[in-house]
């Protein structure tokens, strides 16, 4: 009984939000993607990942701690995700359907891979959370659907669009709505979808302000893989591939805990670089890793890999501020055999050993800079950062691929 009351009120505050989530889906000659922008206050977003067991499709879920699924994707390629919106009655699904006592989604997910199979289960049943609650499906197939309270809407174009207002009954609020008709008009100049495209439109109807958008995911459905970005930031990513993570077990993670918060990534793509030493600098959480990948080819075949790899001790304790007093005081006592030489070797290495890493407050990014060389003149480069930070060992992020010119 908690656990119900909990979701309704869950489902209360969400139909609360003004202006919130895009969901869209695409099919072009075969080619499938689709995308969601997660737009609330709350930045405590989870991932889990539930592998196939008797005979239920394997999945990820997207969604918050309370564990209620708001999106998501399976092994077989069917997506989904859902939008709060007005009280809607459901009078047909009252007097001829089932309730469930648990999301449907939930068990759309695990019993269907197509569009024709989810719909047989709505037909079936209905849950409590949908008088508040639409969701946009789509399967690997070509084919999605909206489905809003008693009516399920087909697409009838290449994609299809799902924001806050019921497109069946626009009179019940949220219409016109901005993000609704910017990703419309993107999606139709779109000839052959790929990820950049994806991830346009995301940008382009993301939120900020009260109800900023938390996370957001590129699906592609062919394939079972996720492009997933942290808090509007579609410069870093984290590549998932579903079939390979779902091998790993029941898995959760917050999603702020596999990213790096990398940003202001200099030289800026297109730039004309000096051939003998090309700086490369970006901001980014001060307890992860990072690697300079670069290449001539476009794939990165062959690519050259900087690791950055230095020993902050600025963040644990102040190296800077308290190796030098320390050596003074094995200095004063002769525990350095009163050296010079080596005394100012010290010194000088415990304030320059700082790996270009400027001093910030806990929580908060810093600037990171690192020279490459070793490169032919005249040439186009293609380069990206890759990082895992110092709280988990499950993915990588990587930043989109830019390009400079050496002259």
């Amino acid at each position: 009984m908690f656990r119900f009351g909990s979701l309704f009120l869950f489902f209360i505050l969400l139909a609360l939000k003004t202006d919130s989530c895009t969901i869209f889906y695409i099919e072009k000659e075969g080619i499938i993607y689709a995308g969601n922008n997660e737009d609330w206050k709350d930045n405590a977003t989870m991932m889990f990942f539930y592998p196939s067991a008797q005979k239920k499709n394997g999945w990820i879920k997207f969604g918050w701690a309370s564990g209620f699924p708001q999106g998501g994707m399976n092994e077989k390629g069917l997506f989904w995700d859902a939008t709060s919106g007005p009280h809607l009655a459901m009078p047909h699904s009252e007097s001829t359907k089932t309730i469930l006592q648990v999301p449907i989604m939930k068990k759309v997910i695990e019993e269907c891979a197509t569009i024709e199979e989810a719909k047989i289960v709505f037909g079936d049943f209905y849950c409590e959370d949908q008088y508040k609650a639409q969701y946009l499906l789509g399967d690997s197939t070509g084919h999605s659907m909206i489905v809003e309270g008693d009516n399920i809407i087909d697409k009838n174009e290449d994609y299809q669009v799902l924001t806050n207002f019921y497109q069946s009954h626009p009179e019940l609020g949220g219409h016109p709505c901005w993000r609704y008709n910017k990703a419309c008009e993107l999606l139709q100049e779109i000839d052959m979808p790929i990820p950049y495209d994806i991830g346009y439109v995301l940008s382009s109807t993301h939120q900020e302000g009260e109800y900023p958008t938390q996370y957001s995911n590129i699906y592609d459905l062919n394939n079972q893989r996720i492009y997933m970005f942290h808090f509007h930031n579609y410069d870093e990513f984290i590549d998932i591939n579903l079939k390979e993570e779902l091998q790993n077990g029941y898995r959760s993670f917050y999603i702020s805990d596999l990213f790096s918060d990398i940003h202001d990534i200099q030289p800026t793509s297109g730039a004309n670089v000096n051939v003998l030493q090309v700086l490369v600098k970006w901001k980014g959480n001060p307890d992860s890793s990072y690697e300079i990948i670069y290449s001539d080819s476009p794939d990165f075949t062959q690519p050259h890999v900087v690791n950055i790899a230095c020993i902050d001790l600025i963040e644990k304790g102040g190296m800077k501020s308290a190796m030098v007093p320390l050596l003074l005081i094995l200095f004063s006592m002769g525990m350095i055999k009163r050296n010079l030489g080596i005394f100012l070797f010290l010194v000088v290495l415990s304030v320059g050993f700082q790996c270009s890493k400027d001093y910030i407050e806990p929580n908060k990014t810093i600037s990171f800079s690192k020279n490459i060389g070793d490169l032919e003149s005249r040439q186009t480069y293609y380069w990206k950062i890759r990082a895992k930070t110092g709280g988990q060992n499950a993915f990588y992020s990587e930043t989109t691929v830019r390009q400079f010119k050496t002259q």
